[in-house]
């Protein structure tokens, strides 16, 4: 007898990587025009209340030595910038990450018209517990896209 696709197969390999347990859909590209101020609202379905949490927010300058080329590796020597939290309710499970204009002011490099600089974003949150007792999430991760805006030019 044929075994169809969905027949169970036995127990994976301890070396398999076909399956991970702790489910990952943070990845995100954030694509900003330089000078420009953004408040993105991020919702954690799978929190209640956000009371007593640590939210952290930052982004690091990535290696844009080769202009318009989304980097792998952060700078050398990067500026790393915490991003200003709004949370106007901290019984919901909402908040705003507020991309500051000045952003990238002291990056080593500025997008040209084709040629975008970019960073990494990460998001943090930690609960208020101690010890082994505290859990810390990192939900979204990815990288920010800074384009390039004639306002901009000085």
């Amino acid at each position: 007898m044929a075994r169809s696709a969905k027949q169970a197969t036995g127990r994976t390999r301890i070396t398999s990587q076909s399956h991970d347990a702790i489910t990952d859909d943070g990845n995100a590209l954030f694509s900003l025009v330089n000078g420009e101020q953004l408040h993105i609202e991020v919702s954690l379905s799978w929190f209640t209340s956000l009371n007593g949490c640590t939210i952290t927010p930052k982004v690091i300058e990535g290696d844009n030595s080769d202009l318009g080329t989304k980097p792998t590796v952060a700078a050398t020597s990067p500026t790393i910038t915490t991003l200003d939290i709004i949370d106007a309710d901290i019984n919901d499970n909402k908040f705003k990450i507020v991309f500051p204009q000045d952003l990238i002011s002291s990056w080593t490099a500025s997008p040209l018209p084709n040629k975008p600089v970019y960073g990494f974003f990460g998001l943090e949150i930690a609960d208020n517990n101690t010890g082994n007792a505290q859990q810390i999430w990192k939900p979204v991760r990815g990288m920010v896209e800074v384009l390039y805006s004639p306002t901009e030019v000085v």
